[in-house]
């Protein structure tokens, strides 16, 4: 109910109509009132919903990682800030309850992923990267060579929302070992050593980053997505790769 105070055009408080009045430190404000809102339960709206709680968590794994986030806010892809270029890019790749092989931890999806060998035990990760001369060149104009990666991985038994969880790993610096090839180790910390199970079937998204002197970002060298599945070996855990291109 409306009502005016005082005088013919006084002080509006309650609803008059569609407007709404209100009185707030002193000083009064007129607002529409909200209108009825249909919500669409159509197939494509629906997936559009359930799609958006896993996407929001995996970008928000990736935009608090300040390397990456320095790299998605360069980008050109058209969005407001890191986070929602994150979401622009990996939104068709997710399904409604969690991330795929195709989704990215940097902005350039379509990198070609050159893996001679991957292996996992409980000490953690180990992957054999081909670099080539164009890698090579754009890797030593930065000084450190920093390893960043993202684990994804299940727990079918938990609810629906906690299916899966996002690890943040990291290696440096990286060494060239191998000619042409980079070995690179990452290492499981106490928290990473308890999910090693978990992490047996999981996605791993990795990437290296040359660093000038000062620890600042230059350029990012790879897009490397695989899907571990687990297979016994006396020694340890391999893997068969996956190409990750759609």
């Amino acid at each position: 109910m409306g009502t005016l105070k005082n005088q013919i055009l006084g002080d509006v408080s309650g609803k008059v109509g569609c407007i709404i009045g209100r009185k707030r430190k002193g000083k009064f404000f007129i607002y529409a009132a909200p209108g009825e809102v249909k919500i669409s339960n159509t197939p494509e709206a629906i997936k559009s919903r359930s799609i958006m709680i896993p996407l929001a968590k995996f970008a928000s794994v990736v935009n608090s990682i300040p390397e990456l986030k320095y790299f998605w806010l360069k980008s050109k892809i058209n969005a407001f800030d890191a986070f929602h270029k994150i979401e622009r890019l990996n939104y068709p790749f997710l399904t409604f309850e969690k991330p795929t092989i195709y989704n990215t931890i940097v902005p350039e999806i379509f990198i070609k992923n050159e893996i001679n060998e991957a292996s996992i035990s409980s000490k953690g990760i180990k992957l054999t990267i081909l670099s080539g001369e164009k890698a090579e060149k754009q890797l030593k104009r930065g000084k450190v060579l920093t390893g960043i990666g993202v684990i994804c991985y299940f727990n079918p038994k938990m609810k629906e929302m906690d299916y899966f969880h996002l690890s943040k790993v990291r290696t440096s610096p990286i060494e060239m070992k191998i000619d042409k090839q980079i070995e690179v180790d990452i290492p499981f910390n106490a928290d990473e050593r308890s999910n090693y199970n978990s992490y047996l079937n999981s996605i791993l998204y990795f990437t290296i980053v040359s660093k000038d002197n000062y620890g600042e970002p230059l350029k990012f060298f790879c897009n490397y997505r695989n899907e571990f599945r687990h297979e016994f070996t006396d020694e340890k855990e391999r893997f068969s790769l996956r190409d990750s291109q759609p």
